[in-house]
C-alpha cells in the first residue's frame, strides 16, 4: 500500500489521461513549446536588462510601482520556504541540521535574482520534492499486524532522490509531445488534491 500511494498522483494522472481519450470529449491541453527560447524571441534576447536598454529605457516610475505587486510576490516565497522547512522538520522525521541548513533562503532569493534578469521561472523551496525526499530518507520497522504503525528508525544518509527528481524535470523537456497531450482538468484536479 505504501508503495502504491507513492506514486498515486502519477498513477492518478495516467488513468485520466487514458480516460479523457478513451471518453473524446475535446478537452484543453496543456501547451509546452516546442523548443528551448526566450518567450518572446523577435522582441528580446535571454537576458533581461533590469535598467532597460538605449533604445528602450525603463522608467524609474515602473520600479516604484513594481515594489506594490513584489510585496506578495515575496510573502508567498517566504511563506513556501518557511512552511516547507516546518513540514520537513517535524519532530518525527528526527533530523539534524547541517551547517548549511540556514542558507536556504539566501539561495533561493539569489537564484530569483538571476531567473528574473533571464525571464526564467522563480525558483521556490518545492514543497512536494522536498516532502517526497524526505520521506525516501525514513527507515521504518516492517509491520506484520494489520492496522499497526510502522516504527521510525531513523535516516538513511543519501542524495539518489533529488539527483533523480530534479534530473526528471530536467528531461521533461525531451517530452514535449507526450506533456501536450495532458489535459488541462487533470492537472487541475491533481493541483486540488495537492492543495488538500
Amino acid at each position: 500500500r505504501t508503495i502504491i500511494s507513492d506514486f498515486g498522483v502519477t498513477a492518478a494522472i495516467v488513468i485520466m489521461v487514458g480516460l479523457d481519450y478513451m471518453v473524446g470529449i475535446s478537452t484543453p491541453k496543456l501547451k509546452v513549446p516546442s523548443e528551448f527560447a526566450p518567450t518572446l524571441p523577435n522582441m528580446r534576447g535571454w537576458f533581461i536588462p533590469p535598467f532597460g536598454t538605449e533604445q528602450e529605457p525603463f522608467p524609474t516610475s515602473y520600479a516604484l510601482f513594481a515594489i506594490i505587486p513584489a510585496i506578495p510576490a515575496t510573502i508567498l516565497v517566504f511563506l513556501d520556504q518557511q512552511i516547507t522547512a516546518v513540514i520537513v522538520n517535524r519532530r518525527e522525521n528526527k533530523l539534524k541540521k547541517g551547517a548549511g541548513y540556514h542558507l536556504d533562503l539566501f539561495v533561493v532569493a539569489i537564484m530569483i535574482m538571476i531567473c528574473s534578469c533571464f525571464g526564467l521561472p522563480w525558483f521556490v523551496a518545492a514543497t512536494v520534492l522536498s516532502i517526497t525526499h524526505v520521506n525516501s530518507l525514513k527507515m521504518e520497522s516492517e509491520t506484520a499486524a494489520p492496522g499497526e504503525k510502522a516504527q521510525f528508525l531513523g535516516c538513511r544518509e543519501q542524495r539518489v532522490t533529488g539527483l533523480l527528481i530534479f534530473l526528471s524535470i530536467g528531461l521533461s523537456v525531451f517530452f514535449v509531445d507526450v506533456l501536450n497531450r495532458v489535459p488541462m482538468p487533470v492537472l487541475y484536479g491533481v493541483f486540488l488534491y495537492m492543495g488538500v
